[in-house]
């Protein structure tokens, strides 16, 4: 893949929430860059402040944060055709609270703040298109939510394969582990009917 169809790729991702005109897709062209990343390569630290959203075009993504023990700790996967990044933090320059890591080799569009501001100042439907994106990756988080309040790792588990297989599928077990809040030996007998 390449800039040129990442950006096709953005397009056909934007025409679930609105009309993309080619006026539009010209000035994506200018201010959205391309990048990729090697596997366990990190795209983003914990502590940095944010230069840019970014949509994945291929790949998958790991966000993970540093506990108070050195541990990490993972709380999201994200895989094509999301955008990852927080809004809040890039325009007002804040700091990542966490990692970003490509899982696989992973390759993503990235629109830097004034970029971003750009587009939206010539195009504000874009403003609705957001909100519609982030009410989705909201309803995504009460999901993990949920799955974490379920007490019993087995059924934790069978939750995580029933809502969200790309997760089981494609994701190492030692970041499946942490993100279910449970030791990599506990997922290990689960997983083999032991537990």
């Amino acid at each position: 893949m390449n800039h040129t169809t990442g950006i096709e790729v953005l397009v056909r991702y934007f025409t679930n929430y609105t009309q993309v005109s080619q006026e539009e897709i010209d000035l994506l062209k200018q201010v959205i860059g391309y990048r990729k990343y090697k596997k366990k390569e990190i795209i983003h630290r914990q502590g940095d402040v944010q230069k840019y959203l970014a949509f994945i075009t291929k790949g998958a993504v790991r966000f993970f944060y540093i506990d108070e023990k050195g541990d990490e700790q993972t709380s999201e996967f994200a895989f094509e055709n999301t955008i990852i990044g927080e809004y809040k933090t890039l325009i007002e320059s804040e700091i990542s609270s966490a990692y970003a890591e490509a899982v696989e080799d992973t390759e993503l569009l990235g629109i830097s703040k004034d970029g971003l501001l750009k587009f939206l100042d010539k195009y504000p439907k874009y403003y609705a298109v957001m909100t519609d994106i982030m009410s989705d990756a909201l309803v995504e988080t009460e999901l993990r939510n949920k799955l974490l309040r379920i007490t019993s790792s087995r059924e934790r588990y069978e939750e995580l394969c029933r809502l969200q297989p790309e997760i089981v599928r494609r994701i190492p077990l030692t970041y499946i582990a942490s993100y279910l809040k449970m030791a990599l030996g506990t997922l290990s007998r689960v997983r083999a009917g032991k537990l």
